[in-house]
Order: structure tokens, then C-alpha cells, then sequence
């Protein structure tokens, strides 16, 4: 099968020698079927390794094998054409004779300097893609390696301890996982610079190219795993710059990159376009790929759900979607609710589902993005039972837009308050409001309680400093009145025009007293739904409401409260740009296949008719 063998070390002889056939008839997938290191290996690959102990068995003997594999490939008149080979087949023959299966470490590090040396033969601008095969081959091996280490860390740390013994502390220890990924993004970076073929983002994958996205996945793959999604940014940047489209490449290359860049947008707070790509990752993946498809979904359905769209019935009954109607359904009838404490409650990290959404990277998004969904179902609510909509009766005449005193949906939120006692009590077991959760901070807070210090006013930092600058710049601290500086010592009240709060301490004005500060929040809260336009109208500051103009072609419901999934479509959809997606760039309109201005059709004029009966020649006095 390999050759003819020859004396001394018949086996290795003639392996070296079918690999020399297969380079000389750049044959890289066979190439990669001969380059075996998975065990257990068949009994060809024991004998050769057998001979490779008896007669090279130490370091000292690597460079009569390095002189072996230098003629492997054609010969030039300053010798080999391509050293880089040479020196991969040497590492490969040294792996074999020197791997210990029982110390993963050393087999992890040996491994790890094969796949440097097959990735350093990779950038041969000739040669090279020969190897592509083997690199992905190897790569897949050591990222398998790897996870299956970092899952079961006591199988290596005393190895690993004694490792960080030798390296100084303030180094951050660098995870096996990670390191994989470094060594991958290289072999990714030598195909995604290849020169072959059409160069730029619009033309074909021919050479090295073609595995840009299986070396990209595989990447992307460690990444995640490792928690460097950091390090994926200049991933797509660079794919975005050279890369070809990647409708040339196959569904299941296309499918695996844009899921894991839809994983990418969302964890970057990129919803629409990481849902245009996880949707577009679903409807290619293959029917029958179920795992595949649930996992997709996992992060579709949520992306979704911050938009305002929830799972239909259909989507939740197919085969790959069991399980997650128990996990998301719940969640989206909270929000339609407007219950903001079954919410925090629900998405709470020591919560039923709280750890399956923290497993899964979604819990912080969910908790950040759709608390204010839960905001306008309340508010919609409370519209809708206690607002005045109008009078049906004066159509026609001039009356007062529908609207919602805001001291209602306070007493809603009071109301909540009392039926989820637990969720309000604080570290001292006092009942307070969740909503009001001033830091523990004297700058913010007007009362704090344990060890921090008593705040008897809001100008406490001015009225009794902790300290001051002198004049000649120097820090005093302040034991007593007696250590302050004339300029600085105050008598008799603060202004009120330097007191922040002093409107809200009018008795004469309504919003003041203990349930002013609720009032701001509820106040701020409405402002950022105006801001998105997932509530439309506007607020009154004194008797504070909210009010719905314009409401009599609708109706105040459709134009106070629009739908979220359309509001969010109509901003987000002028641009459809996905950042890390290469498409297949469309001939701009009224330009034909040679870039020649073509006429445009009558429907592309908007179906106007222009009268030049009366136009008067050029030069034709008026």
C-alpha cells in the first residue's frame, strides 16, 4: 500500500514513500488518511512506531529523520522546494515515537506543536494546500483534546500546578482551550490571505479559501467554549474585508458560521441582526438535524422574544423545539402580564430556570432587555382599566386625548409590591420597595443602615466634609469643627436653589412626600418607552399623565401602545446589514450585468405621465 520496503526500517520506508506519491499527485485528502494520531491506530502504524523507538530513539537522533523526510517532496537546485513539510513530517514521526497517552498534558503540548508546524507548511503559496486537509484534521483532534481536558480539570492540575510554578503570578494563567484557538485562528488567517483565485470579498473560493469557514467554525467553536468572544471581533472584521460571500460555500460550513455569529451579535446586544442570522441559520439547517436545530432555537426564540415576538404554537410543537415551550412560555406570558416580581423572579439567578439561563449565556440579556416590555404591559394594562379613552360621543368635536393619571399605575406598582412580600425584604429584614434601589452610597443614598455612616442631609459632603485642599494643594482631613477652614464653615440652612430635591419637599405640590422618588422612576421609566417609541404620546411633568393624541383614526390602544415587533422591524430593517456576514453583492438597480446604465421601466417611475405639449424649444424667447 505505501511502497516498496527497504532494509533497516522497511515499515517507515515505505509509509515515506506512499506520502512522496501522494505530494507529487497533490493528493491532500489521501494525505490526510495516511496521517494518523487517534488511537487506537491500526496495526501498520504500531510496527512503524516500534521502528521509529529501535532506531531514532531520542531527540538527538531527529535530525536522521529530518534528512528521511526531505525527500518527500521535488527537489531544486538549492534543495528542497519545500522545507516546511520536511520539518512537519519529522514532528509527526516524533509524535508517534514520543506520545505518552497516559500524561494528556505532554500529549496536549506535542500536539499542539504538530498542528504549528502542519499550519507553518499550510502558507507555502504553492504547496500549501496540500496540508489543508491535515490541518483541519489536526485542529479537530486538539480542540477535542482540549475540551475534553477543560471538562475534567482534576485529570491535569497537578500538572498544570506544577507548570504555574515555573511562570511569575502576575501572568494570567491561559486556558488549554484557549491556547487551541490561537494556534486554529493562525491556519484561519494563512487561508483567509490566500492569494488564489478572485481576490477580494466578492469572488470565488478557490485554493486555500475554501477553508476559510471550516477553520473560522472551528475557531469560533473554542472561543465560545472558553468565554473569548472578545477575540472573535477581528475575526469577522477580517472576514468581512476578504472574505468571499458565503452563499459559495456548503449549507452545513453556512449554517455552523452563522450561528455562531448570530451567538456573537446577541451576546454584543446586537438582537436584529443576530436574529436575521440565527432565522436564516434555521431555515438552512437540514430537516433531519434536530440537535442542530434545537440549538439554534435556544438563542432564536430568545433574540426573539426582546424584539417583541413571541413563539407561535406551530414553532414550539416541532420535534426539535420539545422542552422549550416549558422554558419560554412561561417567560412570555410574565411579560404580556406586566407582573414585574414574577418577572425578577422567574429570570432570578438562583431560580428554577435561572441556572438553564445563565448555562446557555442568555439570563442577563433576557433580565436587562425585556424588563421594559414588562414596563408597557403594565402600563397598557392600567390604561385599560383605569385611563380615560376618550369620549365616544364628541367625534367630531374638539375633546381631551385619551389618558392615564400616573399615580395609578403607582398604585399598581405598590399593589404588586404587596403580593411579593419575599422579593422585598431587605438584608436587615425590613420591607422596602425593590423599584428604589438606591446604591448604599452617602452621595445617593438619604438613609443607609449597618456599619456605613448615618446621612442626615443631602449635603452632608458639603456642610461636613471628610476633608479639604489647603492652598498649597494638600489633602487635611477633618477631625472637627475646629479643623475647617474659615471660608468653609456654613451657618444657618442650605439654599434651596442648590437642593436638587427641594420641589419634591413643597408641601403645595402633589408629587412631593415619601412617594416622590417611585414617582421618578415610574416618570423615567415611561420616558425611555416614548424615547423607543414602544409607548407614543407624551408625559405631564405637574399632575403627572400620560397622554395619547391623534387617537381617533385608531383608537388609543393601537396608537398609544403600537406593536413592539413592527415599531422595532420599521427602525432596524432600512438596514439590513449583518457585520460579519459576506453576501453576494446585488447589481445596484438600472444597471445591467456590464455595469451599463439600462432604461428604467415604466413602473420604476412611480407610473407618472409628463405633458410636454406647451414646452418651448431651447432658446425660444418666453
Amino acid at each position: 500500500m505505501w511502497g516498496a520496503p527497504s532494509a533497516g526500517t522497511p515499515v517507515l520506508d515505505s509509509f515515506l514513500s506512499g506520502i512522496a506519491d501522494l505530494v507529487k499527485s497533490r493528493d491532500g485528502a489521501k494525505l490526510q488518511d495516511f496521517l494518523q494520531i487517534e488511537p487506537p491506530l491500526s496495526q501498520i502504524y504500531q510496527d512503524m512506531t516500534v521502528e521509529l523507538r529501535r532506531t531514532f530513539p531520542h531527540a538527538s537522533n531527529d535530525e536522521q529523520i529530518q534528512t528521511k523526510c526531505e525527500s518527500l517532496v521535488p527537489s531544486t537546485g538549492s534543495g528542497s522546494s519545500w522545507a516546511a513539510f520536511a520539518i512537519f513530517m519529522r514532528s509527526y514521526l516524533t509524535f508517534l515515537r514520543d506520545v505518552n497517552v497516559e500524561n494528556l498534558l505532554e500529549t496536549y503540548n506535542l500536539l499542539k506543536g504538530l498542528l504549528n508546524n502542519c499550519v507553518i507548511a499550510l502558507s507555502d503559496s504553492q504547496m500549501g494546500v496540500i496540508v489543508l486537509p491535515t490541518v483541519l484534521y489536526l485542529s479537530k483532534v486538539l480542540a477535542k483534546l482540549a475540551i475534553g481536558l477543560d471538562r475534567q480539570p482534576e485529570l491535569i492540575t497537578h500538572l498544570l500546578r506544577e507548570g504555574n510554578d515555573t511562570e511569575g503570578e502576575a501572568t494570567e494563567r491561559v486556558t488549554l482551550v484557549e491556547k487551541s484557538a490561537n494556534v486554529v485562528r493562525e491556519a484561519f488567517i494563512k487561508c483567509l490571505t490566500d492569494r488564489t483565485g478572485t481576490p477580494g470579498n466578492q469572488g470565488k473560493p478557490e485554493g486555500k479559501r475554501v477553508g476559510i469557514y471550516l477553520m473560522a467554525n472551528l475557531c469560533l467553536k473554542l472561543l465560545f467554549k472558553c468565554g473569548k468572544l472578545r477575540n472573535a471581533e477581528q475575526m469577522f472584521a477580517s472576514i468581512n474585508a476578504q472574505s468571499p460571500p458565503l452563499d459559495h460555500f456548503p449549507a452545513s460550513q453556512r449554517v455552523t458560521y452563522l450561528y455562531y455569529l448570530g451567538r456573537y451579535l446577541f451576546s454584543n446586544n446586537l438582537f436584529y441582526p443576530a436574529q436575521i442570522a440565527l432565522q436564516s441559520a434555521y431555515d438552512q439547517c437540514h430537516r433531519q438535524a434536530q440537535n442542530q436545530r434545537r440549538l439554534i432555537l435556544t438563542y432564536l426564540i430568545p433574540c426573539n422574544i426582546i424584539l417583541g415576538r413571541f413563539p407561535s404554537a406551530a414553532l414550539l410543537q416541532r420535534p426539535e423545539s420539545q422542552g422549550l415551550g416549558d422554558i419560554f412560555l412561561p417567560l412570555c406570558r410574565i411579560i404580556a402580564s406586566g407582573d414585574l416580581f414574577a418577572f425578577r423572579s422567574y429570570l432570578a439567578v438562583d431560580s428554577e430556570r435561572g441556572d438553564w439561563f445563565a448555562r446557555k449565556g442568555i439570563l442577563l440579556q433576557l433580565r436587562n432587555r425585556c424588563e421594559i416590555l414588562v414596563w408597557r404591559s403594565m402600563a397598557r394594562k392600567v390604561f385599560i382599566l383605569a385611563g380615560f379613552h376618550g369620549d365616544q360621543k364628541m367625534q367630531a368635536q374638539r375633546g381631551p386625548p385619551p389618558f392615564l393619571y400616573l399615580h395609578k399605575l403607582e398604585a399598581a406598582v405598590r399593589w404588586l409590591e404587596t403580593r411579593a412580600p419575599k422579593l422585598l425584604m431587605s438584608p436587615e429584614g425590613q420591607q422596602e420597595s425593590s423599584l428604589l434601589s438606591f446604591p448604599p452610597d452617602k452621595d445617593f443614598a438619604r438613609d443607609v443602615g449597618g456599619t456605613e455612616p448615618q446621612i442626615e442631609s443631602d449635603f452632608d459632603d458639603f456642610l461636613k466634609p471628610d476633608g479639604y485642599f489647603d492652598e498649597e494643594g494638600h489633602w487635611t482631613d477633618v477631625t472637627g469643627p475646629e479643623t475647617l477652614p474659615a471660608a468653609a464653615s456654613t451657618e444657618g440652612e442650605v439654599d434651596d436653589s442648590l437642593d436638587p430635591f427641594a420641589s419634591l419637599r413643597n408641601p403645595d405640590d402633589p408629587r412631593g412626600g415619601e412617594e416622590a422618588p417611585l414617582m421618578e422612576e415610574v416618570e423615567s421609566i415611561l420616558s425611555s418607552l416614548l424615547t423607543q417609541d414602544l409607548m407614543r404620546g407624551y408625559l405631564t411633568h405637574k399632575n403627572p399623565r400620560f397622554a395619547i393624541p391623534g387617537a381617533r383614526v385608531k383608537g388609543p390602544l393601537p396608537t398609544g401602545f403600537p406593536n413592539v415587533w413592527q415599531t422595532i422591524y420599521a427602525k432596524e430593517s432600512e438596514d439590513d446589514h449583518v457585520p460579519g456576514w459576506v453576501r453576494i453583492r446585488q447589481a445596484p438597480p438600472g444597471r445591467g450585468p456590464g455595469g451599463r446604465q439600462q432604461p428604467r421601466p415604466a413602473s420604476a417611475m412611480g407610473g407618472r405621465v409628463v405633458n410636454l405639449s406647451n414646452v418651448k424649444a431651447v432658446g425660444t424667447p418666453g
